[in-house]
């Protein structure tokens, strides 16, 4: 970058010639070699400190390797230091295998009863079971107004006294052909479906617990697929999703940081909703990554998009091998945590 800067410096004294100031391009002398990662990652997202006090944890806990939960919730806001924790309430066969099965609550109570005093969790609620694609036992006459009345408004008046539940998210990625769930409740390919699930999803949380936030669930990374997906998000914001929700996430991987700067570009949408802006997954992969990516792009976000108030890494445990995995914490064998990880740990606090 101090080549970069030298360069465009001595440029600017040759151009201005002694002969009146008239600009010339005779002897200019020859650019560095820079190459286009370098200046794009040192010019465009340089490494700054990284913005401590927004971050949240995707904390989905669901894996006894790492832990006991309580143990796993104790590294997180202990070791740590963070209080904002991002856990998952999926709706499918093993919770609820039939129509008239009850639903299995057994690991959700756990992860929700060891919620350490001071955190505050973000609740996802997403998911359907297999029989759900039969029109016969829908409620409501769609699959979106079943999803509401059978898991929604079941987990709202279960957790409708657990003050560290702060917020619920409703679904995840909506239009991710990945997740056979978007074609069951007719989501991937119509946003306008998907925020009547959410209007649904609002009116029956706020009716239990008017208190506790409603945050839609974010689309697959705001600037990938680009511009299919943030086509999708401004489709949401057309449709009236603002009216539903406390708060506006989107998740952001990758560094496709242009899409974000250009005009039209992402931060041109993010920018202009009057809602806290939450961006519920970031995050890259491999141990000796996270740490790097995390003062590169998370400063990034905040600069370019100021209503971003919290930042969930994604994610605390994953147990893919230690150069691919997305976990802070993993099960490789001489790499069981990541450089983000220890600088977490490390940190003053």
């Amino acid at each position: 970058m101090k080549r970069v800067l030298r360069w465009i410096t001595a440029c600017v004294s040759t151009l201005a010639v002694a002969t009146g100031g008239i600009p010339s391009t005779h002897a200019l002398p020859p650019p560095p070699e820079v190459s286009s990662k370098s200046f794009h990652e040192d010019f465009i997202t340089p490494r700054k400190p990284i913005p401590y006090s927004l971050l949240g944890l995707n904390s989905f806990l669901n894996d006894a390797r790492f832990g006991s939960i309580r143990s796993q919730l104790r590294d997180v806001t202990r070791s740590l230091g963070i209080k904002k924790v991002r856990v998952l309430v999926a709706w499918n066969d093993q919770v609820q295998p039939s129509p008239s099965a009850v639903p299995n609550f057994g690991l959700y109570d756990q992860i929700i009863s060891s919620l350490p005093a001071g955190t505050e969790a973000l609740v996802i609620l997403t998911g359907a079971p297999s029989w759900v694609k039969n029109p016969r036992n829908w409620v409501g006459g769609s699959p979106r107004s079943t999803f509401v009345e059978l898991w929604v408004k079941k987990v709202a008046n279960r957790y409708k006294t657990r003050a560290r539940v702060g917020a619920y998210q409703i679904w995840n990625e909506p239009n991710n052909p990945s997740f056979s769930e978007n074609e069951t409740v007719d989501v991937l390919t119509k946003p306008a479906n998907y925020v009547e699930l959410v209007a649904l999803a609002h009116a029956t949380i706020k009716s239990i617990s008017p208190r506790k936030r409603v945050v839609n669930g974010a689309t697959t990374a705001i600037a990938q697929n680009f511009p299919g997906t943030l086509n999708y998000n401004k489709a949401m914001v057309s449709a009236g999703i603002l009216n539903f929700t406390d708060v506006y996430a989107i998740h952001f991987y990758g560094k496709s940081v242009e899409r974000v700067i250009l005009p039209g570009g992402v931060a041109d949408f993010v920018n202009k909703i009057p809602k806290p802006i939450w961006v519920t997954e970031t995050g890259t992969q491999g141990v000796t990554k996270q740490l790097e990516y995390a003062e590169r792009i998370f400063p990034f976000l905040k600069k370019t998009m100021p209503g971003i108030v919290r930042i969930y890494i994604y994610q605390y445990t994953e147990s893919s091998p230690a150069n691919s995995t997305y976990g802070l914490r993993n099960l490789t064998p001489g790499a069981f945590v990541s450089d983000l990880y220890i600088k977490l740990r490390d940190r003053p606090k």
